[in-house]
């Protein structure tokens, strides 16, 4: 007789942690939820039997919440290792194919930028040209004009118009692109990118003195020499702050 038995969730891809352990830390948790629950629609703690009984409900929770993070980082474990075994195997081979693009692609710039030269050179000529045409059919409609000859006048708007074209020509930007040699690859081409030095870093801060990522850096910094051990504010003081203090249970 066939096994008519239906397998379960997860039957053709197990999940990568213990269901059955899971499952305990989640009924578990959910107790603790319950009971916290009570706790906090409590408005406010009055006997010192609460107190210790709200305690101990803390430290319930800080002992559950290692267990589940005990089991997370075991079923997590496993898992670690075949990414680093995979990160391991295959970065080496990325690596060197980035190197090798990275130093290639000097040499094609190298071309790229004198072959934009070279455009340049010829677009410079090509204006030149341009100019001169302007000129003789700005010659060329005023003698027309003067004579009255319709027909050398309707010559000298024609040539007018192919002067004016060679022009915007000859003032398009240059684009240096080098195609693929098959086709199959993409076209690169040269793009300006704009870096920046830093000269004066004192005065750049002050330009970004109000900046929310640069008081988050200097609140940052601030606290973890406030914090540190050993920290005098009277041998040491830290200018611009205001150090406080308060209660937090432990």
């Amino acid at each position: 007789m066939l096994d008519q038995t239906i397998a379960g969730p997860g039957h053709n891809n197990p999940p990568a942690y213990d269901p059955e352990i899971l499952k305990g830390l989640s009924e578990t948790t959910a107790t603790f939820m319950e009971a916290s629950q009570v706790w906090l629609d409590i408005e406010a703690i009055a006997t010192e039997e609460h107190a210790s009984q709200l305690t101990d409900q803390i430290d319930g929770l800080r002992g559950l919440w290692k267990k589940v993070d005990e089991a997370r980082k075991t079923a997590k474990k496993p898992h670690d290792a075949a990414g680093k075994e995979v990160q391991d195997a295959f970065n080496p081979l990325l690596k060197k194919l980035k190197t090798a693009g990275d130093k290639l692609k000097p040499k094609l710039a190298a071309y790229a930028e004198q072959k934009a030269r070279e455009e340049e050179a010829k677009r410079a000529e090509e204006r030149r040209i341009a100019e001169e045409q302007t000129r003789a059919a700005e010659a060329a409609k005023k003698e027309a004009e003067a004579s009255g000859n319709i027909a050398a006048q309707l010559d000298a708007e024609e040539q007018a118009k192919a002067a004016e074209e060679a022009a915007k020509r000859a003032e398009q930007p240059v684009k240096t692109q080098v195609k693929s040699a098959t086709g199959a690859g993409r076209t690169m081409a040269m793009r300006k990118i704009k870096e920046v030095e830093i000269e004066n870093p004192r005065v750049l801060f002050f330009h970004y003195q109000n900046h929310p990522d640069v008081i988050d850096t200097l609140r940052r910094l601030a606290t973890a020499d406030v914090r540190a051990k050993g920290y005098d504010p009277m041998a040491k003081p830290i200018p611009g702050i205001k150090v406080t203090e308060r209660n937090v249970m432990a």
